[in-house]
């Protein structure tokens, strides 16, 4: 199933393809269009009432995207999380897929709820808590939420909008109709930011539209020990990872000017077995590489198996431009 799904990838990412192919590619592109009308019918009976939509007593803020993971989703809700704590009981709800993503919630005390009904969870969750933060739910159109916010990164502004299985759009560009916020992320991969920005504005004017990146917090070992950034610059490193956009890992590290030997890709949210993580150890230590840098959801993913490499995590975290007119800006729309 792991390389089924890493061909699939590779498959979506290559920018030209042979004869067969191309056969195949068209054949998914034939798929996406019975997607794409499954989609328009389903969301046609939401806007038409047909399909009912639930409000709960607690305001709800949702946070989703267009496409599959890496857009940014997780460290939003749990920045907003933080930033709605002081005033607001909050609770981030989630549909369940991801254990890494729930773990991390858990791990820096996050009140999180997973089901996927989460209508039946806010019912009985809504007399316990005065804001529900919505992870992943812009497709979860059975609950009503007072904030719709999309979150779009760099890749998906650099690609033809094509859904599911030609492309990993999961909805049309035309959602965005049903966003109130838009957040660019990966702000510093597009040179043309400001031109985005107006296009997007220009055809769906109602949206309040802001960009961020992530910067850099801090480098831990396994034992949450702190790292000086120099001495990792130093050493021999491979970056491993299983996220949704590792190519903004990636750029990250190098935007550090931390230089990797080799780049290790795995599927979002793979659990490495024993024996991936044995042969995976076993190759770098041929190599050389004692040292091997992730991302804080890539802890989540590793076995409980003796080591012989150092394990090493880069912590970010979510900047808004001009946040204070963005939380501004939420805190309006829920009163």
């Amino acid at each position: 199933m792991r390389r089924l799904n890493e061909w699939y990838i590779n498959f979506l990412e290559k920018e030209k393809r042979n004869i067969i192919e191309k056969i195949i590619y068209f054949f998914f592109f034939l798929l996406s269009l019975i997607y794409g009308a499954i989609v328009t019918g389903r969301n046609f009976l939401y806007n038409s009432g047909i399909f009912k939509t639930y409000k709960c007593r607690a305001s709800v803020i949702s946070i989703g995207n267009l496409s599959w993971g890496g857009s940014g989703k997780t460290t939003l809700s749990y920045f907003l999380y933080q930033k709605f704590m002081p005033q607001l009981k909050v609770a981030v709800l989630r549909r369940g897929y991801g254990l890494d993503e729930r773990k991390l919630f858990e791990e820096r005390k996050v009140q999180v709820f997973t089901s996927i009904n989460r209508v039946k969870l806010t019912n009985r969750l809504s007399d316990k808590f005065d804001l529900f933060i919505l992870d992943d739910g812009f497709q979860y159109r059975k609950l009503y939420r007072n904030i719709n916010i999309l979150v779009m990164g760099a890749r998906e502004l650099k690609r033809k909008h094509r859904l599911i299985p030609a492309d990993f759009f999961r909805e049309p560009l035309i959602a965005l109709r049903r966003a109130d916020i838009l957040i660019i992320n990966h702000k510093n991969e597009l040179n043309n930011i400001g031109e985005l920005t107006a296009n997007l504005q220009s055809k769906f004017n109602h949206l309040s539209i802001y960009t961020a990146e992530y910067q850099f917090n801090r480098i831990i070992d396994m034992k949450n020990k702190e790292m000086n950034l120099g001495a990792i610059k130093e050493k021999k490193l491979a970056a491993l990872t299983g996220i949704g956009y590792p190519r903004g890992f990636f750029n990250k590290l190098e935007e550090l000017g931390i230089k990797v030997c080799r780049k290790i890709t795995y599927p979002d949210h793979y659990d490495l077995t024993t024996d991936d993580f044995n042969s995976l150890q076993e190759n770098l230590l041929k190599e050389g590489i004692h040292d091997v840098i992730i991302t804080e959801k890539d802890k989540y993913h590793l076995p409980d198996a003796d080591s012989k490499i150092n394990f090493y995590i880069l912590e970010i975290e979510m900047k808004i431009a001009e946040e204070q007119r963005f939380l501004d800006d939420l805190t309006g729309r829920l009163q």
